[in-house]
C-alpha cells in the first residue's frame, strides 16, 4: 500500500514549466513545390458494360474504364479511395461485401456479392463476384466515386 501511495503523491507533483525550446527546421516542400492535392471523379457502369470473365474455377464480372488523369506519378506519390455511390447520398467504401436473398419458386437463395477494384496508370477496373458464382445475369448498373490524394 505504501508504494502505491508514494507513486500517487510523487506522480502528481509538478514543477514550473521551463522556457520554450527553439523552433525546429521547416519540413520538406511538396513534390515540385506543390502541396497536397485531392481530386474527385465519378464513374457510371451500366449493366450492359459488365463483361463476364469466365474463369472455370471462379467466374466474375469486370468493367475496365479509361482513367487518363491517373498517372504513374500520382500512383507513386498518392492513394485512391473508391466508393460505391448508393441511393440517398450514401457511400460504401470498396471493397464491399453485401448479403443478398432472392426468393425463387423452389425456395430462398442466399449469397454474397463482392464489389472490388484495381487500378493502373490510365485505367481503373471494377469487379463483381457472386459467392455462388452465378453469372447468368449481369450485375445491376453502379456508380462509383474515386477520390485521389497525392503530393
Amino acid at each position: 500500500m505504501l508504494p502505491m501511495l508514494a507513486a500517487l503523491l510523487l506522480g502528481s507533483c509538478r514543477g514550473d514549466e521551463g522556457p520554450m525550446g527553439p523552433e525546429g527546421p521547416m519540413g520538406p516542400a511538396g513534390r515540385d513545390g506543390e502541396g497536397f492535392k485531392t481530386l474527385e471523379f465519378t464513374f457510371s457502369v451500366e449493366q450492359k458494360h459488365w463483361e463476364l470473365v469466365n474463369d472455370p474455377a471462379e467466374p466474375y464480372f469486370k468493367c475496365e474504364v479509361e482513367f487518363n488523369e491517373l498517372e504513374a506519378s500520382i500512383i507513386d506519390h498518392g492513394m485512391l479511395t473508391v466508393y460505391r455511390m448508393l441511393n440517398d447520398d450514401y457511400y460504401a467504401t470498396l471493397p464491399v461485401t453485401k448479403l443478398h436473398k432472392e426468393t425463387k419458386d423452389d425456395g430462398d437463395i442466399y449469397y454474397t456479392q463482392l464489389i472490388d477494384y484495381e487500378f493502373a496508370p490510365g485505367k481503373i477496373s471494377f469487379y463483381v463476384t457472386n459467392s455462388d458464382f452465378y453469372v447468368d445475369e449481369k450485375p445491376d448498373g453502379m456508380d462509383f466515386k474515386v477520390v485521389v490524394h497525392y503530393y
